[in-house]
């Protein structure tokens, strides 16, 4: 019975704690901000709640700016003026008088031929002309008396006109003899073979003591000093090209330079099957590093767009089939896909996805998730595009 008197008088007690300290709570309603910021959150964070700090990264804000709108091409490398060096006449080589990789001058003697029977020929037909000159010099002098004399009478007429058909058969006789001459010195000028053009001497294809044919091949010859970049571009870019247009050309050879040109020719025909024009620049080559057969990536500008948004490249992230960037909004790394026009040194251009002004992500890319909490730190953009 005491037992049941002292459990009911402790739950009483508990019962009018518990009221008293509602009403305690209901009479002071409006101290319960400040308490409840002394004492601290009424519940505790549930485990799901992150504590982690916001990421650290570097932005840059996306700025307006003019890009050149660029055509690319392959475009293969020829010579100035390339020639493989051949002789005129059959013949055995005597002598050889170039080195391989030597650069000659136009004119220049390369090949020498065995001439000694065409030496022989040449003197025959000096003297020839030499004998009919002198016998034409000494009919001259008879018909020029013969006519003095026939003004007096003292000669006859007969005489001065055999005189003169004597006068007319010598001088044919010397045209025909100088005739024979130059044939003579033409055939041994042909036994030397000379440089057409100044260039570079390629790979040697003879030997001494050789005998050649005409159209056998001796060595090329090949004048670099200036490139020929010949390459297509489509038929609806035909209005974007012009002659004296400059040009960019890289190749894979040397991968850190920069090679300029002018557009020199631009074909008259579009291709009936590729709906392409052929087109042609001079490159200056005074290094001589360009050869003849390589490939090189032709630039050539087309355009001219303004008010083009503009991110440093580091921004830009790839997965394998689209580009994105992360853009920084509200303390959060938010993804965007983007669209890129052209490249820039350092830059590239966004056609679509990021708007001018707006902060993207150029360092700790790879340290974020869309959505994640970040802690931005600006960075210039001309430092990190440069």
């Amino acid at each position: 019975m005491r037992k049941s008197i002292r459990s009911a008088i402790t739950q009483l007690v508990i019962v009018s704690v518990i009221a008293a300290g509602g009403y305690w709570l209901w009479k002071h309603a409006d101290q319960l901000p400040l308490i409840g910021a002394f004492l601290g959150p009424s519940e505790p964070q549930s485990a799901g709640q992150s504590t982690r700090p916001p990421t650290p990264v570097d932005v840059a804000i996306a700025r307006k700016g003019s890009v050149t709108v660029t055509l690319e091409a392959i475009g293969t490398a020829l010579a100035n003026e390339a020639v493989m060096i051949t002789s005129e006449v059959t013949g055995v080589i005597q002598q050889i008088r170039f080195e391989e990789g030597e650069t000659v001058k136009k004119g220049s003697v390369l090949v020498n031929l065995e001439s000694g029977v065409q030496r022989a020929e040449m003197e025959v037909r000096v003297a020839e002309v030499q004998v009919h000159e002198a016998q034409l010099e000494n009919i001259r002098h008879l018909y020029n008396r013969a006519l003095r004399l026939s003004e007096t009478q003292n000669i006859a007429v007969a005489r001065v006109e055999e005189l003169l058909a004597e006068f007319k058969a010598a001088k044919a006789l010397v045209q025909s003899s100088e005739a024979n001459l130059r044939v003579a010195r033409e055939q041994l000028v042909k036994r030397r073979v000379v440089a057409p053009f100044s260039g570079r001497i390629g790979l040697r294809r003879v030997s001494p003591g050789a005998l050649i044919v005409p159209n056998d091949p001796i060595v090329t010859l090949d004048d670099i000093s200036i490139v020929k970049l010949d390459f297509q571009i489509p038929e609806r870019n035909l209005s974007n090209i012009e002659v004296g247009q400059e040009i960019t050309a890289r190749t894979d050879a040397f991968p850190d330079r920069v090679f300029f040109g002018n557009v020199s020719s631009v074909d008259t025909r579009v291709d009936r099957v590729t709906r392409a024009v052929g087109a042609r620049a001079l490159i200056p080559n005074d290094d001589r590093a360009l050869k003849p057969g390589m490939f090189l990536l032709v630039e050539l500008g087309v355009a001219e767009r303004s008010n083009a948004v503009l991110i440093p490249e580091q921004a830009v992230v790839s997965d394998g089939t689209s580009n994105y960037v992360y853009v920084v909004l509200d303390g959060q790394a938010i993804r965007r896909p983007i669209a890129i026009g052209e490249r820039m040194p350092g830059e590239v251009e966004i056609l679509d996805g990021v708007s001018s002004g707006e902060a993207v992500i150029v360092g700790g890319v790879q340290k974020v998730r869309d959505g994640a909490k970040v802690a931005p730190r600006q960075t210039d953009h001309a430092a990190v595009s440069g």
